[in-house]
């Protein structure tokens, strides 16, 4: 039997099946993988894994870091709404950091050459960054602290955050403090506004996951809560901080103020929150 931090739930083997952590089409590694419930993974790979990849700012990144999925296609941004000419003939409009923007006539069924300007429109979900965000927290919290995140950190409030539909959720109340009735988590997204410098410990969490050229899972445990932070592809996503008891959390070497998992050049690599602090620190002096 194994434990699917997914569900809360011991399964068989056989219902098992290997997930990557953070998805290869953002970014991750078959380094960072963890056993989960085969048919729950499938369907969140589609709502959430699969909705980020195709996200259209994500996938201008992806592009940016050829960050291809299990299909190995090459990433592209893509925008089905779209149209050219002073007729407003349909369109796709595809577009790559590096081979520059192409036009699909949807009609003609052929990439467009000649053309001097083009409308598209771009859908964002604003929820997405931090249901993503919660999913990544169960998996990486426990490949990170196993029983210890089981048995002493209230994964129940990520699990429903991952699940919740939050359209129907006011996304000020949510930003803050979630529903009071529900949830005492706290939570930010790339959406939120610039931390003051009051807020030291969001900043320096913030430019952490931009430094980073790759994606990155940071965890810090502090008395009475664990944060748990994801930059995708060299840019910040969002924070979840649950409740928790981490009295008993290792906080020495590799686990000094937390953990981080960081994949770089499709390399695991991993160290301490205090060293990846200096090593911010040893960047900014740099720079």
């Amino acid at each position: 039997m194994i434990y699917c931090p997914y569900t809360d739930c011991d399964i068989s083997k056989d219902k098992a099946n290997s997930e990557h952590i953070v998805p290869l089409s953002l970014g991750g590694t078959n380094e960072l993988t963890i056993d989960v419930d085969e048919t729950f993974n499938s369907r969140l790979g589609s709502e959430l894994d699969g909705a980020l990849s195709n996200d259209f700012f994500v996938a201008l990144r992806r592009s940016k870091f050829d960050a291809r999925g299990h299909t190995r296609k090459e990433p592209w941004a893509v925008s089905k709404r779209a149209s050219y000419s002073n007729k407003a003939r349909p369109a796709q409009v595809h577009l790559h950091r590096k081979h520059g923007l192409q036009l699909w006539d949807t009609k003609d069924k052929v990439f467009v050459r000649n053309f001097a300007t083009a409308q598209f429109n771009i859908r964002m979900n604003v929820h997405l960054p931090i249901r993503f965000t919660a999913k990544v927290a169960l998996a990486a919290g426990y490949f990170v602290y196993g029983d210890r995140f089981r048995n002493q950190v209230d994964h129940e409030q990520l699990r429903n955050i991952m699940l919740a539909d939050l359209a129907k959720t006011d996304r000020t109340d949510f930003t803050n403090t979630l529903d009071e009735n529900r949830f005492t988590a706290l939570v930010d997204d790339f959406l939120s506004e610039t931390p003051s410098p009051k807020d030291w410990k969001l900043r320096c969490i913030r430019k952490f996951c931009d430094g980073v050229r790759g994606s990155v899972v940071v965890l810090i445990p502090s008395k009475e809560r664990l944060l748990v932070s994801v930059g995708i592809l060299g840019e910040y996503l969002a924070l979840i901080n649950v409740p928790a008891d981490t009295e008993a959390f290792p906080n020495e070497g590799d686990y000094e103020w937390g953990h981080v998992l960081a994949v770089v050049d499709k390399r695991l690599l991993r160290c301490s929150w205090a060293e990846g602090l200096r090593q911010l620190a040893s960047s900014l002096d740099r720079a």
